[in-house]
């Protein structure tokens, strides 16, 4: 891919993640509990935070809106001790709710190709559904740059073959159904005709034909679908700004369809780059051969398996203490 290509395409994933995080969620993805994901997920990391010593700076790297960072702050809590935790990811943060133990220091719009600490910064660097995003080339290196002798990793990636991996194709499919029902072109085309004086009624009439034929794609679609809300949430906004457009204006209603068209894309993207960054478990063996190879240490690699035995992903962890570099 072009440089060019390359940094429009970065760019595009970045306002994708922007967008997700303002909404004032916790976790990408994985259900909720256990500061923001499931349990399976959950008990590893409560785990690993129970090895760690008093006052260890822990690095969260693409940590979004800091579930895994909460995470161990709980833990420090609960185990009457304190970690110094920064939160960095590439994308602008907006986390709900910071805690007011003070331990977590969120930092927006940090790559974790070109990080802003000295070296030999942390003790502890992990990551949850992030390092498989960024270009290993130039983050492994930074993220070991940063990383104090003896530092303690543990990372869990996506894994090709797993649950939310596979949700995320299935969901991929489903908007390529939402494009292709034409609701978002009929809706507008509505909207614009219910708003000029001069359109007749039998043309408004037929315009609301083909709306309406739109809306019965979607609604076979989510009749269809395992998780509908998609297909659902879609007719129910645009049905609803239509009905009181006489009342909000139609550029209240057209900028309504526009604002759920750029969510229904950046929701896209952000699958695209999770179906691309995912790997197999013999990836997840290499690339934790790779890090080990880079922090002088060897990672082991579980199956984050959830109780009824989806695949949730690859932990990547230190098997011991790491002997210093």
């Amino acid at each position: 891919m072009p440089i060019e290509d390359a940094n429009d395409a970065g760019k595009t994933r970045t306002r994708a993640w922007d967008q997700y995080w303002r909404d004032g969620r916790l976790a990408s993805c994985g259900g909720e509990g256990g500061a923001g994901y499931g349990d399976a997920i959950a008990r590893g990391w409560h785990a690993f935070f129970c090895g760690l010593a008093q006052d260890s700076r822990i690095l969260d790297v693409c940590a979004g809106n800091g579930a895994i960072a909460r995470l161990a702050e709980s833990v420090a809590v609960e185990r009457g001790i304190r970690f110094a935790i920064d939160a960095a990811d590439a994308a602008q943060l907006m986390p709900p709710g910071i805690a007011a133990s003070g331990m977590i220091h969120f930092r927006s719009r940090v790559a974790a190709e070109d990080l802003p600490y000295p070296s030999d910064s942390f003790d502890v660097v992990v990551g949850q559904y992030a390092i498989e995003y960024t270009d290993l080339a130039r983050s492994l290196p930074e993220l070991a740059r940063v990383s104090r002798a003896a530092c303690r990793l543990r990372f869990l990636v996506h894994a090709s073959e797993g649950n939310v991996v596979g949700n995320a194709r299935r969901q991929l499919a489903e908007v390529g159904q939402l494009r292709d029902s034409g609701i978002f072109a009929a809706a507008t085309a509505v909207a614009e005709a219910q708003g000029r004086p001069a359109s007749s009624q039998e043309s408004i009439r037929r315009l609301h034909h083909v709306y309406q034929d739109a809306a019965e794609k979607l609604a076979r679609a989510a009749a269809s679908s395992v998780e509908p809300l998609m297909f659902t949430n879609t007719a129910q906004v645009f049905r609803h700004a239509l009905s009181v457009q006489a009342q909000v204006g139609t550029q209240t209603v057209i900028d309504k369809i526009t604002e759920v068209s750029h969510a229904i894309e950046a929701h896209s993207t952000r699958l695209e780059a999770m179906t691309q960054a995912a790997i197999d478990e013999q990836g997840a063996r290499d690339l934790a051969a790779r890090i080990g190879k880079l922090w002088g240490q060897e990672l082991r690699v579980d199956a984050c398996v959830r109780a009824d035995g989806a695949l949730m992903g690859w932990a990547m962890e230190s098997v011991a203490t790491p002997q210093p570099r």
